[in-house]
């Protein structure tokens, strides 16, 4: 074979002539043109007009409507080009239609088999998002979820049996979003459910101490309505008391006054009898007097008997009252430890939730050799 060396690119005047013969030659070849702009600009920097002359003025005038000239011509020429590729444009695009459409039909019959395959893939890849993103929505639950709720979301996942065929590649990410989704609700469980049993605790705790509240004030109503009684029964047994000193006094005066009478009636009457009749009086004045010193003993007993239960409640209630003061500090002691040991555990890349839920395992003992000192 032959060795054909390549086109030397025309240059300067002759590419300026050729133009001239053709102007469309340009429109098609950027190169080119360059190379003819170029070539028209070098002979148009050439003109050294004098424009103090008329020739001057006359030759500027002569360059610049050969320039202009050049342009309409290979304006003109680009507009009939534009014209027959225009033709050229219609017969080809009413080819490209028939071309188009039947090898369209052609491609889509063949690939049919692959359409209704990426059809059922898609399907499968849009279940196995879902199955995903249902694993990673049970991961998640409110601040209002019981127990129960936990209990039957976990119960849920648990009972998930994942299909491998659906799944494919993300098999093994939907397992551990599985797993995940498991510890993380069984954690949240425990959790729960210690919160759930410390509210419950607390109501108890509040129910007793309303219930010992209670307690005490009908204490201490029965107090006041026994003191009360007692208090009457005093006076009562007073007042009797005294009315029967007055009614003995009335007696003995009614006696001296009698006997004061008999005396003056019968001053010869003998010495003796007189004397025992004053000792008989002398007696039962004793007898009053003795009854109500009784009576008087018996309601100071009464009051001081009082006032020793009453202190007895009091002394009740104030033990009480440092038993709760206790148990309170006690409580708010455990959870500034177990909110320091979950601030460390945190430390470690854990999150909030898990580690709350590894501090209150350790602190229910439920992680061997472990515990939290208080």
């Amino acid at each position: 074979m032959t060795d054909v060396a390549a086109p030397i690119p025309e240059t300067g005047s002759a590419l300026v002539l050729r133009v001239n013969e053709n102007p469309s030659i340009v429109l098609l070849d950027a190169a080119r043109f360059d190379r003819f702009y170029d070539a028209v600009r070098e002979e148009t920097s050439k003109l050294v007009p004098d424009l103090t002359t008329a020739k001057g003025r006359d030759e500027i005038k002569s360059m610049a409507f050969k320039v202009t000239k050049t342009k309409t011509a290979i304006d003109a020429a680009g507009k009939t080009l534009k014209e027959e590729a225009q033709k050229t444009v219609q017969t080809v695009d009413a080819a490209r239609r028939t071309i188009r459409d039947k090898l369209e039909a052609l491609a889509v019959e063949v690939r049919a088999p692959l359409t209704e395959w990426e059809v059922r893939e898609q399907v499968r890849i849009e279940k196995a998002e879902g199955i995903i993103q249902g694993l990673r929505a049970d991961s998640v639950f409110g601040a209002l979820d019981t127990a129960a709720d936990i209990q039957a979301r976990l119960d849920r996942v648990t009972g998930a049996v994942l299909d491998r065929e659906v799944l494919a590649d993300r098999f093994d990410d939907a397992s551990d979003l599985h797993a995940q989704a498991v510890f993380t609700l069984e954690a949240a469980l425990v959790r729960i459910q210690r919160e759930e049993a410390d509210r419950a605790e607390l109501a108890r705790l509040r129910a007793a101490e309303e219930e010992r509240e209670a307690a005490k004030a009908a204490k201490q109503a029965a107090y006041e309505a026994a003191k009360a009684a007692q208090r009457e029964a005093a006076e009562k047994e007073a007042a009797r008391a005294a009315a029967e000193h007055a009614e003995a006094l009335r007696i003995e005066t009614a006696k001296r006054e009698a006997a004061e009478e008999a005396y003056r009636r019968a001053k010869s009457e003998d010495e003796d009898r007189r004397n025992a009749e004053i000792a008989a009086r002398d007696e039962e004045l004793a007898v009053a007097r003795r009854r109500a010193e009784e009576a008087e003993a018996a309601r100071k007993r009464q009051e001081a008997q009082a006032e020793a239960d009453r202190q007895v409640l009091e002394r009740e209630a104030e033990a009480q009252r440092k038993a709760d003061e206790a148990r309170a500090a006690d409580q708010e002691h455990r959870g500034r430890i177990m909110g320091a040991a979950k601030q460390a555990v945190m430390g470690h890349g854990v999150g909030e939730t898990t580690a709350r839920a590894i501090v209150l395992a350790i602190a229910a003992g439920e992680v061997p050799a472990v515990s939290i000192r208080f």
